[in-house]
This record gives C-alpha cells, sequence and structure tokens, in this order.
C-alpha cells in the first residue's frame, strides 16, 4: 500500500514526548520556552551591574562575550528590552554574567540585578548576585 504512513509506538512515544511532556515540563521552571507562546507573553528585563559603586553597561560586557547569543542578550540590556526567553535565560545565568563582568574588572566587589515583568501590568521583580570578583 503506497502512501500510508505507519506510526510504531516508537513514533507515538517520541511525538508525545516532544509534543506534549516537554512543553509542559518548560512550565515548571517558569519561563515556558517550550510552550507554545511565541508572542503570547511580552516579557520585558533590564541588567543593573554595579563594579565598586561605578554602574556597569552591560554592552561593555557583551563585547567581552563570544559573539553570538550572548551577546546579543546583553547588549543593550540596560533599557528594558521586550524579549521574553532572554529575560528567562537571564535570570537562570545570572552567575554566568557576573563571571564575565568579573574577567573586566578584577578584584572588584560586583552586584549584577536583574530586574524584570512578565507583563507590563505587572510590577518589576529583581533577582540579584553578588561577588566579590577574584584578582
Amino acid at each position: 500500500m503506497r502512501g500510508r504512513i505507519y506510526l510504531t509506538r516508537t513514533h507515538l512515544v517520541a511525538t508525545i514526548i516532544v509534543c506534549v511532556v516537554l512543553p509542559l515540563a518548560s512550565w515548571l521552571d517558569g519561563s515556558g520556552q517550550l510552550a507554545w507562546t511565541m508572542f503570547s507573553r511580552t516579557g520585558q528585563f533590564r541588567l543593573v551591574i554595579v563594579a565598586d559603586g561605578t554602574q556597569m553597561n552591560p554592552t561593555e560586557i557583551a563585547a567581552a562575550a563570544m559573539p553570538g547569543p550572548t551577546a546579543i542578550a546583553l547588549a543593550g540590556s540596560d533599557q528594558l528590552k521586550h524579549h521574553d526567553v532572554m529575560r528567562a535565560t537571564a535570570r537562570r545565568h545570572l552567575d554566568d554574567i557576573a563571571d564575565l563582568a568579573c574577567r573586566l574588572r578584577p578584584g572588584a566587589q560586583l552586584t549584577v540585578r536583574l530586574e524584570e515583568r512578565v507583563r507590563r501590568s505587572e510590577p518589576i521583580r529583581t533577582s540579584e548576585v553578588t561577588r566579590r570578583c577574584a584578582r
């Protein structure tokens, strides 16, 4: 029989995992990154980075990062950016952002603060990492 598609149990299980389980599980970390949220939210975020009492521009840190998604996410994030996936990713990687900033300011007392909101109508929430950079 030509033209018929046969689904095996393996195909069925893989389909359920990819189309149902992974998207639902992505809600557990609060991001919904693997769910179908495209354009349904306009999360905003801003990074405030302070080294020894002086504010650093995240774009400066983006220049120190390798070109790619990290640099794109950091560049211009001193202003509110509208990007829900980058917002959730920045929250999970605040320690990594602090590591990048420490490369530029060895020995500094560093604070990296993420200001975020899922919707414009919500108040801004903050997450923060503070550390002393190695010399």
